[in-house]
């Protein structure tokens, strides 16, 4: 249990003691100001209509009633604040657990039902492109942070390659493989083809697969073999960029399979038999709005086609018959409103309100010299998230894009991201892991699991309340689908670090600060590496 729970628990324990009442939400948090203890509880404070007594006073008589052997000094301040301070054995305890447990220090073992986590999602019409990174360096990351946290999760991306977009596609790249041949191709808007390098790639590729035999067929027969080819040639372009980036998927699930299966139209079918969907101006339409949405939508249009409603529905419950009881979507913010009519077809049919949750994330710029960079010769009028890993590496930019909340619009620095100093986030904190093995090298041992009891000083007692409440920061992060807390935290380790390094030598001649010492460097190591490997960073022995 975190040193935490165990003054909530003791904190309980003198209520009981005192007043002979059960508190449930005792509240025990760090102080911005260590002046103020190593932990502290507004508990006098926050229940004073319970106790109905001036809150110091008994915040006064439950500090004189606290059965905690762990803790050295309790003190009360201002109306009615308890402050902690932990015992020196009790923190060099801990600290030893840190070095024993490793990188799977403060882990959960997985329990529960499994969750699935959808992202990027990007349809094979082209590379992935800088957003597409943020999508899938924040979605890799909390899965892992879930898993960390005692979640069974499993990682699928979510793609369609058939429909409009991917006879669009194949026009593009039929038209440059026409022209490889001193050919034209008949294509139905010239306006609307996709532009970029890319697609002569394909092209040149399809040529060397096919020839010119493609231009010899019916050009309905040969765009099918076209569009084929294309959509399969930017899927492998986009597995190989995710391999590359360090993000991997346990399914990769089709969308055109729902209607290859008839999953789609026996959704359409739940729908009407549960009195949900209603036809109206030769349209069939969800009553989205009787289950919170702000107003009803349509599933198939006048035409008799599908919108995208009606596949996601079927798709989401194809999610609850594998048996995953809560589906968290990554999205675009174009997609904000989505989460609430999915959600309300989903409910129609019998589904918990809890199953789905959207987290929608904001777009990215990059700036280079103050000013925005927009075009990619590869791609057109966007930057692939290849040429953004090609320039800063995968270490900076999985960082980079997950050290600000993914709810808010970030700037990509891409000068910041290729300095190597101190000014670079994920330089600091790596170097921080590397200077660490080198004191290890130099030291020629390595730390041992039982450290001696001993005073600590102030610098390393910053560092080790950091290191503990690693745990703490992880499930925190796990709890509100963020991802931010993790590089923050790592960057506050580094600096008490390198604080405490600053003043104090490591390998000294006696012994048992020598002990202490490579300890609390131990496990600083451990946190710095469990830490960034969430974010899926490298943990660099030497730099």
């Amino acid at each position: 249990m975190s040193f935490e729970g165990r003054l909530a628990e003791a904190v309980r324990g003198a209520v009981r003691e005192a007043y002979g009442l059960e508190l449930d939400g005792v509240h025990v948090e760090r102080p911005n100001d260590p002046r103020h203890g190593d932990f502290a509880t507004n508990v006098a404070l926050a229940n004073a209509r319970t106790f109905r007594r001036n809150p110091r006073q008994v915040a006064e008589e439950l500090a004189g009633r606290l059965r905690a052997p762990f803790v050295r000094e309790v003190e009360v301040a201002g109306p009615g604040f308890i402050n902690f301070r932990l015992a020196p054995e009790a923190v060099w305890e801990e600290i030893g657990a840190i070095v024993r447990e490793g990188t799977g220090y403060g882990r959960v073992p997985p329990s529960g039902d499994p969750i699935n986590v959808e992202f990027v999602s990007a349809n094979p019409t082209g590379p992935l492109h800088v957003a597409h990174g943020r999508h899938a360096a924040y979605g890799d990351a909390l899965a892992r942070i879930l898993e960390a946290a005692g979640r069974r999760v499993s990682r699928e991306y979510y793609f369609n390659d058939g429909g409009n977009q991917i006879r669009l596609f194949g026009e593009s790249v039929a038209d440059r493989y026409a022209r490889l041949y001193g050919r034209a191709w008949p294509v139905s808007d010239p306006d609307a083809l996709y532009k970029g390098d890319y697609t002569e790639e394909i092209a040149r590729d399809l040529s060397e697969a096919h020839g010119a035999s493609l231009l010899e067929m019916e050009p309905e027969e040969a765009l099918r073999i076209i569009g084929d080819f294309a959509a399969r040639w930017c899927m492998e372009d986009i597995k190989r960029t995710l391999e590359r980036a360090r993000v991997g998927f346990d399914t990769y699930f089709n969308e055109k399979s729902l209607y290859e299966s008839g999953a789609v139209q026996e959704t359409i079918e739940r729908l009407r038999e549960a009195g949900c969907a209603y036809e109206k101006d030769g349209a069939l339409w969800l009553a989205s709005s009787r289950f919170g949405d702000d107003k009803d939508r349509v599933l198939v249009k006048s035409d008799g086609s599908y919108t995208y409603v009606a596949p996601d529905i079927a798709y989401h419950l194809d999610k609850w018959s594998r048996g995953f009881r809560r589906a968290i979507n990554i999205l675009g913010a174009d997609h904000a409103g989505y989460g609430t009519r999915l959600r309300a077809g989903l409910v129609a049919l019998g589904l918990p309100e809890d199953f789905l949750d959207v987290e929608l994330v904001r777009l990215v710029k990059l700036l280079r010299e103050g000013r925005q960079v927009k075009f990619s010769k590869r791609a057109g009028n966007i930057v692939t998230f290849d040429e953004l890993l090609d320039e800063v590496g995968v270490d900076v930019a999985r960082y980079f894009y997950v050290r600000s909340s993914h709810r808010n619009e970030m700037n990509f620095d891409l000068d910041l991201a290729i300095r190597q100093s101190e000014e670079n986030p994920v330089y600091y904190v790596q170097y921080a892991h590397a200077r660490i093995c080198s004191i290890f090298r130099r030291a020629g041992e390595e730390a041992g699991e039982e450290v001696p009891p001993g005073e600590l000083a102030p610098e390393e007692r910053l560092l080790a309340l950091e290191l503990i409440d690693f745990p703490r920061v992880v499930r925190g992060a796990a709890d509100r689908r963020e991802v931010h807390p993790v590089p923050a935290h790592l960057e506050t380790v580094a600096t008490r670090f390198h604080q405490f390094y600053t003043v104090h030598r490591v390998l000294v001649e006696d012994g048992e600060v020598r002990a202490r010492r490579l300890a609390l460097c131990a496990a600083t190591r451990n946190i710095l590496a469990a830490g960034l490997g969430l974010l899926g960073v490298r943990a660099p022995e030497r730099m």
